[in-house]
This record gives C-alpha cells, structure tokens and sequence, in this order.
C-alpha cells in the first residue's frame, strides 16, 4: 500500500508541475514537495486554487468528504492523472 501511495504521489507532484527524480528523495511521502501544511491549504482552498482528491473509495466519500473534493479512488489515480493535469493547478490528495 506504501508503494502505490508513493506512486500516487509522484504522479500527482508531475501533475502539478513537480520536479521529481525517480528514487530521489523527493519520492518519499514525507518528502516538503509532496506534503503540504494546513495553513498553505487553508488559503488555496478557500481561494479555490488547489484541486481536493479524495483517495477513499466511493463508500468513505458519500459518509462525508471535504466540500468540492473529487472522489477518485486511489487505485484510479494513475488512470485519472492526466485529466487532472489538465486543470493546471495544485493537487491535494487526502484519505482521512
């Protein structure tokens, strides 16, 4: 689960216009480049300048998720990336 997680992440950051090098260390979750504080969201949600993914499944999601999320299980989201790409904004996943 780490690894698809580490993917997920990796292929969000490009999408997001990133930088990452495979193995670098920009690659691990707890990496600044793919984390980012409750302040800095705060004010790019409220702005509406971030993309909000919910990673859940489709159950999680309908007993509540943050309001304007996109629900795109986590498993989707190497399929899903290049849409999200598109929307040339910042990505926010969350699975909580």
């Amino acid at each position: 689960m780490m690894k698809r997680l580490a993917i997920a992440a990796v292929i969000l950051a490009a999408a997001a216009g990133i930088q990452v090098s495979e193995g670098s260390q920009d690659t691990v979750l707890g990496s600044p480049k793919l984390r980012i504080e409750w302040a800095e969201f705060k004010k790019l949600y409220d702005q509406q300048q971030v993309v909000v993914v919910d990673v859940r499944d489709g159950a999680s999601y309908d007993a509540g998720h943050i309001p304007g999320a996109r629900s795109i299980p986590l498993d989707a989201i190497p399929r899903r990336a290049s849409e999200l790409k598109k929307l040339k904004k910042p990505i926010v996943l969350y699975c909580a």
